[in-house]
């Protein structure tokens, strides 16, 4: 599946969910569900600078504890993509929860869609 820059993230994780079936293991997170957002603050040190300005979560992996995270950066022209690995834990220590993080949320979805075919269709 092609992705584009205009896509709208429900857009996209729609379109992959129709492409590649009941096998895809990433679900939407309703836009009101706090939950993730409120273990990402347990487990990432207070000052960090992700939790600066509004935090979102969009998406989960069902097979994994991955979940996809946007935040806008401290000059409020861009946002900022990650998705972390939670341990639901809260030993806050350097490098943990680990985090891949994208410019944009066609390189996230991209992130997806190839970690997908990756581990699930080879």
């Amino acid at each position: 599946m092609i992705i584009t820059d205009n896509m709208t993230i429900e857009t996209i994780m729609d379109d992959l969910a129709h492409a590649y079936g009941e096998d895809f293991n990433w679900h939407m997170i309703p836009f009101s569900d706090k939950f993730f957002v409120n273990e990402l603050k347990k487990e990432l040190e207070i000052n960090d600078p992700f939790l600066s300005n509004d935090v979102y979560a969009v998406a989960k992996c069902d097979s994994n504890d991955d979940v996809l995270f946007v935040s806008g950066d401290n000059t409020g022209t861009r946002e900022i993509w990650r998705i972390y690995h939670l341990t639901y834990s809260h030993n806050i220590s350097c490098g943990f929860p680990a985090y891949q993080e994208f410019e944009s949320r066609k390189a996230a979805a991209e992130y997806i869609q190839n970690q997908f075919i990756e581990e699930y269709l080879s």
